[in-house]
């Protein structure tokens, strides 16, 4: 099965919004973000993945990473989260910063590491989607680009 990944369009606004909000995830504020996502589309042109990042001058914060597919595993997962890291090198960020509930090796493979809120940059912590996630459950990672 092929897929392609590609940088999402005003046009795909709707069905990333759908994909997002059917995982359970907060689909808010993605309208001023879109052109800062990655979508990935199947042989039918169908949404079964997508991630995007809120860019700040050298930080970025990951949100709304959504795999849905039978086909995903975790070395599809890993190549997904390879290319946008890489994305997020293009457009010249520093780091990339994301919230979540549970480690994940994963993210240990690709370089995330979990940070005290001492150290995120003021301009994540004053995100409303990282504002959102502030609770004693979540913990916030960090890749540094290298």
């Amino acid at each position: 099965m092929a897929m392609v990944v590609r940088k999402a369009k005003q046009e795909d606004l709707l069905k990333v919004q759908r994909l997002v909000a059917k995982a359970g995830l907060r689909d808010e504020g993605i309208e001023h973000i879109i052109e800062h996502f990655l979508i990935v589309e199947n042989d039918a042109e169908q949404l079964i993945g997508t991630v995007g990042i809120e860019m700040y001058e050298e930080v970025g914060l990951l949100r709304s990473l959504v795999l849905q597919s039978p086909e995903w595993d975790a070395k599809l997962s890993l190549e997904f989260l390879q290319l946008t890291l890489k994305y997020a090198e293009e457009q010249k960020l520093k780091a990339v910063y994301l919230c979540a509930k549970a480690t994940s090796a994963l993210f240990h493979q690709l370089g995330f590491r979990e940070v005290v809120k001492e150290r995120i940059p003021k301009e994540i912590q004053e995100s409303a989607h990282f504002k959102k996630h502030q609770t004693a459950d979540v913990k916030i990672w960090c890749c540094p680009i290298v």
